[in-house]
């Protein structure tokens, strides 16, 4: 210990030891001293720009305003824009720093959001993002995240406040706006003054928000000639038994109106095959209920439902078959409890689309057909729960139900106190059974609009 305090005595006297004995600008020079002090920051600062630049080298070829500014525009930009319900990631000043957040997301598969488990139903409104998107991701984060030469950026629009379907039929605006709080985390109902006066064929459903800001997501209803001529008691009611209904287009529930669609950021909005079509009778009413999310600031919003209508009769007629034939209570419980339900097809169809409820006490939802031949399918495997994603899933494919198809739906419920998915409290079946799944099928159709 004692050599080496005398080695460091040493090294001081040589003027190579890292503590000097004196102070460092002592008997030096105003002019030395404004040249020393500029010489020690460059040496401070130094260090940090050769680690920062060391931390990411570029390793990769792949480049955000190439690759995946187009990745982005696909999947993402629908909501991740300008003024949009989430942040934006349109620029690479506005991405960059998600970068390594993005990467997670789309490893984890959490975005974009699709609750149904891969490989169990075909549907032509899921996500686009391919493997290779993927892949091309997680390189440009790992590879140092470069931006790339503003000539490779697209030259058509990043994304669009349209309609995605071009312009509906018919356009229904309420008559005023709505005022929303900065912090506001709440559903409004808004109701058309316009009723139908012939019944028309419905072939698409679309919904433009006036502020992207904050219209959060937002549930379709059609009223009855009765309901129309009560409105605000009609949908006070469906307002009470909010948090939100099931997505989708189901009958009547009580003294529910009818669930026509639902409409979130980022969806595609489908429309029936040519030939197709739902009956929307003479005399029926809409209704719209607007979940509203703050943006920090006092707003206001107008938002329009688009309607898209056949110019003809359609060959074939949408249904809808809700399966929910239940009753009880769900007991509480620390394990999952395990729900059986079944519907027969009892005429020749073919089912279009399914609407499995993302209630908050279901923590998993199977749909199988099985069919008079002995053939089965999976119609439908869903996960988790997302109030505010609800979406309806379109086969890519209709699926055939000959006469006699029995579909059998198995849905895992936690009646725990305790349930993750922080449902108040231990909920009676009342509250689960119109929501559990709906199917929309398509037949021959029976009588042509008046």
């Amino acid at each position: 210990m004692k050599g080496r305090k005398n080695r460091d005595r040493a090294a001081g006297r040589r003027g190579d030891a890292v503590t000097l004995s004196r102070p460092l600008f002592a008997a030096v020079s105003p002019h030395r001293r404004i040249s020393a002090s500029i010489l020690l920051i460059a040496f401070c600062l130094f260090p940090f720009v050769l680690s920062s630049s060391a931390h990411e080298p570029i390793t990769t070829k792949v480049r955000f305003n190439k690759e995946l500014v187009r990745i982005l525009q696909r999947n993402c930009l629908t909501c991740h824009h300008p003024g949009g319900i989430a942040f934006s990631l349109a620029t690479y000043d506005e991405a960059r720093p998600w970068a390594k957040a993005i990467k997670e997301e789309v490893l984890e598969k959490r975005m974009p959001p699709w609750h149904a488990v891969k490989g169990y139903g075909d549907f032509s409104n899921g996500p686009t993002l391919t493997q290779r998107d993927i892949d091309l991701i997680v390189n440009w984060v790992e590879g140092g995240a470069p931006k790339g030469e503003d000539k490779d950026l697209p030259s058509d629009p990043l994304f669009s406040n349209d309609w995605q379907l071009g312009k509906p039929d018919l356009i229904l605006k309420p008559e005023t706006g709505t005022t929303v709080a900065a912090d506001a985390n709440e559903t409004r109902v808004v109701t058309f003054p316009t009723t139908l006066k012939e019944d028309r064929w419905l072939t698409a459903v679309d919904v433009l928000p006036g502020n992207p800001a904050v219209v959060h997501c937002a549930t379709v209803f059609v009223l009855t000639s009765q309901e129309t001529q009560r409105p605000r008691e009609t949908m006070t009611q469906v307002q009470d038994d909010a948090p939100a209904p099931v997505s989708g287009v189901s009958p009547v529930v009580g003294n529910r109106p009818a669930i026509l669609a639902k409409w979130m950021p980022g969806q595609k909005p489908v429309a029936f095959e040519s030939g197709t079509a739902q009956l929307i009778p003479a005399g029926t009413g809409f209704a719209m209920m607007i979940h509203y999310r703050g943006s920090g600031e006092p707003a206001k919003d107008l938002s329009a439902l688009g309607l898209y209508f056949s110019k003809t009769p359609p060959h074939k007629r949408v249904s809808t078959v809700t399966i929910n034939d239940i009753d009880g209570i769900i007991t509480a419980s620390t394990q999952p409890q395990r729900i059986v339900l079944s519907s027969i097809a009892q005429t020749n169809s073919e089912a279009i689309a399914i609407l499995p409820s993302t209630h908050p006490s279901i923590t998993s939802l199977q749909a199988t057909a099985y069919r008079p031949d002995g053939t089965q399918e999976v119609l439908i495997w869903v996960r988790g729960h997302r109030s505010d994603w609800q979406p309806t899933y379109y086969f890519r494919k209709p699926v055939l139900f000959p006469k006699g198809t029995r579909v059998e739906v198995i849905a895992y419920i936690d009646g725990s106190y305790e349930n993750s998915n922080d449902f108040p409290a231990v909920p009676e079946w009342s509250d689960v059974r119109n929501l559990l799944c709906t199917l929309l099928t398509s037949s021959v159709a029976v009588s042509p609009p008046r």
